[in-house]
């Protein structure tokens, strides 16, 4: 009687840490997709991980807001406005990307195109914002190529 109830203590102990475990892991699954942390993301799931060009630009757009937050020099006026723009750039392109992921494979690439070239721009202003506050100028022309790029992917045009 005593081994058959330590027996079901087990193993309802074993369900209820693999239960843990799973929800704590899907978390931290869909934290990694997130673009901007504490904005949600409409970006498939399974984007934190795939081999897809529509991922791979995803998780690279991550990456530059995971850069840009992670300067410690982001204390100063300037600096915390240039982050906080870039930030809702980098969401619109990221919005851009999930619309052309939709769009059937026989019309995707010159979209797609027009996406990676916006990334690429979010990315150079990104180098320049870590840069630091001496390199101003190089960061106004970044942010304005990155303001550009959007605004072409929101018109629709070719970048």
């Amino acid at each position: 009687m005593t081994l058959t109830v330590l027996l079901v203590l087990f193993v309802v102990s074993a369900v209820v840490a693999a239960t843990v475990v799973v929800r704590t892991q899907k978390r931290k699954f869909a934290e990694a997709n997130v673009v901007v942390p504490g904005t949600s993301t409409k970006a498939p799931a399974e984007w934190a991980g795939a081999h897809t060009p529509e991922a791979r630009l995803h998780r690279r757009l991550r990456d530059a807001v995971t850069a840009v937050r992670a300067n410690p020099a982001m204390e100063d006026a300037f600096m915390m406005d240039a982050r906080v723009s870039l930030e809702q750039q980098a969401l619109a392109v990221d919005e851009r990307l999930i619309a052309v992921a939709a769009l059937p494979e026989g019309v995707r690439a010159e979209p797609l195109a027009s996406v990676s070239a916006a990334v690429d721009a979010v990315e150079a202003a990104v180098a320049q914002l870590v840069a630091g506050p001496e390199s101003k100028p190089g960061l106004e022309r970044a942010m304005a190529d990155v303001e550009q790029q959007v605004s072409r992917l929101e018109q629709g045009g070719s970048v």
